[in-house]
């Protein structure tokens, strides 16, 4: 996968779609964070696409804004916010919350872990809402009112060849200290072979879709989407 890593680029498209994606002409490792407030967002690099900047094992979140300019969309006030570095933690960005005052992110933890982490990005205070030894807790969409998180979450899947991103399923977790409210939404891995992964939240707050996907295929890889509802 190592286009995916080293090339990965960050584009921009009009909602209406009555366009094509325009580059930002910025490379990333994996997801980006958008502000639902203002033409913010965040996103992590490391040294697979900046090697000259970064070095091995090295990650760094940043935020930026977007303002076009004659037309075109461009990256403004770029800001350092964080620098983790590998095996302890490899960060990926995931969403704002609290008046886009703290972004909400992935520690990646080696071997094959993951915490669910907070970044205040005036103070840079770090909160931790989810760090489990032995549990992999992947951070995913955030609900509109920014207290509770989807996780990708290993939890319940088994003994410890089995605490790793290939054995998940959904699990809402509240965003406090070192949360326990933590409550289980899919069964996909109760069927061997599945997970369910890369859940989001509607803007309304109602609706869940995510993605069926197999545990031996890389991750991102799905085979159809699905809603589930999670209020009238």
């Amino acid at each position: 996968h190592t286009t995916r890593s080293r090339d990965q680029e960050m584009w921009v498209m009009k909602s209406e779609g009555k366009t094509p994606p325009v580059p930002l002409n910025h490379k990333i490792s994996e997801g980006v964070a958008i502000s639902q407030k203002q033409m913010k967002i965040a996103w992590a690099n490391t040294h697979g696409q900046y090697p000259d900047l970064l070095s091995e094992g090295e990650s760094v979140l940043y935020t930026a804004e977007i303002v076009y300019q004659e037309g075109q969309p461009a990256l403004v006030n770029k800001k350092e916010v964080i620098k983790a570095r590998a095996p302890e933690c490899t960060l990926e960005a995931q969403d704002f919350r609290n008046n886009d005052s703290e972004l909400i992110y992935t520690c990646y933890r080696a071997p094959h872990y993951a915490d669910v982490m907070g970044v205040e990005l005036k103070s840079g205070k770090v909160t931790v809402y989810r760090k489990l030894a032995d549990e992999y807790n992947e951070v995913e969409g955030i609900f509109p009112d920014g207290q509770y998180t989807l996780v990708e979450s290993s939890r319940d899947q088994g003994g410890p060849a089995r605490q790793n991103s290939k054995y998940i399923d959904l699990w809402k977790l509240k965003l406090e200290l070192n949360s326990t409210n933590f409550v289980r939404m899919t069964h996909w891995g109760d069927y061997e072979g599945y997970k369910a992964s890369n859940p989001v939240v509607s803007p309304d707050g109602k609706w869940m879709a995510f993605q069926s996907a197999r545990n031996d295929e890389p991750a991102g890889v799905g085979h159809g989407i699905f809603l589930l509802r999670l209020k009238e």
